[in-house]
């Protein structure tokens, strides 16, 4: 009992690793706790905590800073600015003054590494950076257009030459013809070597063809809508291929094996047809080798063969699920408009992270000089952290709602009296497993973050000739991926068992290794040809909208990149198809663990199996289990009958 197997052929019995058999199980438990609860507790508080750093780098952070120059006065261009306390000349309105234009021309050497500005030169929010200015007559016919070179306190008429006065108010004259870069005014000499650069992307621009840029937008503006219609073409496919997969999937999955174990036959024959022709050691060597790798390869498919069919079962399962649920397709999207949304303002709120500063006043009280905020380099990572596990945790909420509609699905006799098992579900999320969720989603965060800094640690040692400390620095970063996916895959499967038992997040993560380990060659089957499977799904559904986008702008001569908007439209359709076909695969994931639920605690006769005909040819007793199904069947067919 509790046998997980293949028919009437030899099987190995799996470790029992739920609870013991007993007629009382009718599916996921009714009767559920609040699990996890100080997680939950925690993740809130944590929540107050980045609200705290949100609000204290929205005080002395600005996005604006990322695009616009700062003057030596306090003045972020191209703003309606705060004064600040003691630099007289800050709180300036400089809307519509995007450039920054400084006084001596030798500081820009500088900028590229310090915004803090000298007390001996200064630096003003311009309208245009100036051409070459000869004389302080031309400095004052320039500022009549909008364009004042000299402090803000200086007026038109008061221009003179700043040198000569011994003062800072206006710059030097003649004044050298200057370029943008940045939004900031260069000189054509310091500007040349940027030129250079310019001048080599220019001519491989013109390589490809001249405009190319306005012609790109062009053609973007013009196809819209047919990138739209392409967009709705890929989603009717996926949609398609999902209701079709319980039919389409076995021959996919069997043609893959086909056409790996053909493969395999054909390069050993290959192989020793040349070492026939040729005669040479270096041949027999290579026939050796692609024998024995060949052969490995043949005899995994010949062991796999059981766990195969297995995957093809679990395939239509999946698809019935989706038939039975339609409704469970809308979870892609709500999923993903909540994270979208979440990403976009915790994305921007880091803007605000990234541009925290401290203003200076220097000692004369004019200019202003900055410093970066200390406390937020601390606040950075804390804020990291919760970007990572809000993420995690909007994923672990779809991961464990679609997990606890398919439990619910699985073991419920007569399909007929599900209503709404999504809503259901869902539910029961937000009543009993927030917590479990936070607890989850708080360790692959940490992982992510761990990961995260040591690769930036990586790429500050990029330049180091430290080559032991680059190596192990790279193997450390490796092993973390290589964990962070392993946690990923098994907090997956912990939110099953939460769904179906009501478990804490620690037991339920412990049975599910459980259940990993215990089933490893099941797993391995249903994680390499079941996600190659859905792989080319994803590629046939590209392929799809490709040929449809090839003969919706075969004859458009508007359009002067016809690939252009067609690779947009497969990006966008590779995107779509990846949603859905990852619920698939979420689907498909539950139902093999509700599977090995079913097997633990039923042996199929004497406490009946809740999986279909399908499922029950893969476990021991397969006939004997149908035989009783089927005289349980007529049984109830009888009653109701009586009942009539």
């Amino acid at each position: 009992m509790g046998c997980c197997g293949g028919g009437n052929n030899t099987v190995v019995q799996p470790v029992r690793v739920g609870p013991k058999p007993d007629t009382k199980f009718e599916g996921p438990i009714k009767d559920r706790k609040c699990r996890d609860v100080i997680a939950l507790i925690i993740f809130v508080g944590f929540l107050g905590v980045m609200s705290y750093v949100l609000y204290y780098a929205i005080n002395k952070g600005n996005p604006q800073l990322l695009f616009y120059p700062t003057d030596s006065f306090g003045n972020v261009c191209n703003q309606d600015n705060d004064p600040i306390d003691g630099a007289a000349l800050s709180g300036r309105d400089t809307s519509g003054l995007k450039k920054l234009f400084y006084f001596d021309e030798s500081l820009l050497t500088t900028v590229s590494t310090s915004t803090t500005p000298t007390t001996t030169s200064g630096s003003v929010c311009v309208k245009t950076c100036p051409d070459a200015v000869a004389d302080v007559t031309a400095m004052q016919a320039l500022a009549s257009t909008g364009t004042k070179l000299c402090r803000y306190d200086v007026s038109t008429a008061s221009y003179f030459d700043g040198a000569a006065d011994g003062t800072d108010t206006c710059p030097n004259v003649p004044v050298a013809k200057t370029v943008s870069i940045y939004n900031r005014c260069v000189s054509e000499t310091a500007a040349d070597t940027l030129d250079k650069v310019g001048e080599a992307l220019s001519d491989i621009l013109d390589l490809i063809d001249d405009n190319f840029g306005q012609k790109c937008g062009e053609d973007l503006e013009n196809s819209w809508r047919e990138i739209v219609y392409l967009t709705l073409v890929a989603l009717g496919v996926s949609v398609v291929l999902l209701f079709l997969m319980r039919f389409v999937a076995p021959v996919l999955v069997w043609l893959v094996v086909g056409l790996v174990a053909v493969g395999t036959l054909a390069a050993i024959g290959f192989c020793w047809y040349s070492y026939y022709k040729e005669r040479t050691d270096a041949w027999l060597g290579i026939a050796i080798g692609v024998s024995v790798v060949g052969a490995i390869i043949l005899l995994i498919l010949l062991i796999l063969r059981k766990r195969i069919a297995l995957v093809v079962q679990l395939f239509k399962e999946a698809a019935k699920v989706i038939a039975w649920m339609p409704q469970i397709l809308l979870q892609p999207f709500i999923t993903l408009l909540i994270l979208g949304g979440v990403t976009a303002g915790l994305t921007y709120a880091f803007l605000f992270i990234v541009t925290t500063r401290n203003a200076r006043v220097e000692a004369t009280g004019d200019y202003v000089s900055w410093s970066q905020d200390e406390p937020m380099k601390g606040l950075v990572f804390l804020y990291l952290l919760g970007f990572l596990w809000i993420t995690q945790f909007i994923i672990g909420c779809e991961r464990l709602s679609v997990s606890g509609a398919v439990a619910l699905w699985f073991f419920t006799r007569d399909k007929k009296t599900l209503h709404n098992p999504l809503l259901t579900s869902v539910g029961r999320l937000i009543r009993y497993h927030l917590g479990s969720v936070a607890f989850g989603s708080l360790i692959i965060a940490l992982v992510s973050l761990v990961r995260m800094i040591l690769s930036f640690i990586e790429g500050r040692l990029s330049g180091s000739e430290n080559l032991v400390a680059k190596v192990f620095l790279k193997c450390l970063t490796c092993c973390l991926w290589c964990f962070e996916k392993i946690l990923k895959f098994l907090t997956a499967q912990a939110y099953i068992q939460i769904a179906i038992n009501g478990y804490g997040f620690c037991k339920a993560a412990r049975t599910a290794f459980l259940v990993v380990v215990s089933n490893a060659l099941r797993v391995a089957a249903i994680n390499s040809v079941g996600d190659f499977v859905l792989f080319l799904a994803k590629c046939g559904t590209v392929a799809i909208v490709a040929v449809v986008g090839i003969e919706l702008f075969r004859d458009r001569a508007d359009i002067h990149y016809t690939w252009l908007p067609i690779t947009m439209a497969c990006i966008v359709a590779y995107f779509i198809a990846g949603c859905f076909f990852g619920l698939f695969e979420l689907i498909i994931d539950a139902v093999f663990m509700c599977f090995v639920e079913d097997c633990d605690r039923h042996d199929g006769v004497e406490l009946p199996y809740f999986m279909s005909k399908g499922l029950m040819e893969f476990v021991k007793n397969a006939n004997e289990a149908k035989k009783h199904a089927k005289r349980r069947k007529k049984e109830a067919q009888e009653q109701e009958q009586e009942d009539d």
